[in-house]
């Protein structure tokens, strides 16, 4: 696999910057955290850190598409999610 590297500078008053990014790479390389966040640019879905814009969103999503809740009680199923899923849930919030 060809790799291709990129430099990326960060200035002092980037503090704020680079301790999120301590933070990251608890969880995942910061490569992959950047590789995510330029995907979702480029579907045009950026990353949403900021709580008014989620709820924003929603609001949004559910004026389209009304929520149908079912008063069945199904058999639980099992979820599981992954490290990458566990980020972005966190940085939700």
């Amino acid at each position: 696999m060809n790799r291709e590297r990129i430099t990326i500078s960060l200035l002092t008053e980037d503090s704020d910057i680079l301790e999120h990014l301590d933070t990251i790479k608890s969880e995942r390389t910061i490569s992959s955290y950047l590789r995510h966040l330029i995907r979702q640019d480029m579907l045009g879905n950026p990353s949403t850190n900021n709580l008014d814009q989620l709820a924003e969103i929603l609001a949004n999503k559910l004026l389209k598409e009304p929520l149908m809740l079912s008063y069945q009680q199904e058999k639980p199923t099992e979820i599981v999610v992954d490290l990458e899923d566990i980020s972005i849930i966190n940085g939700l919030f």
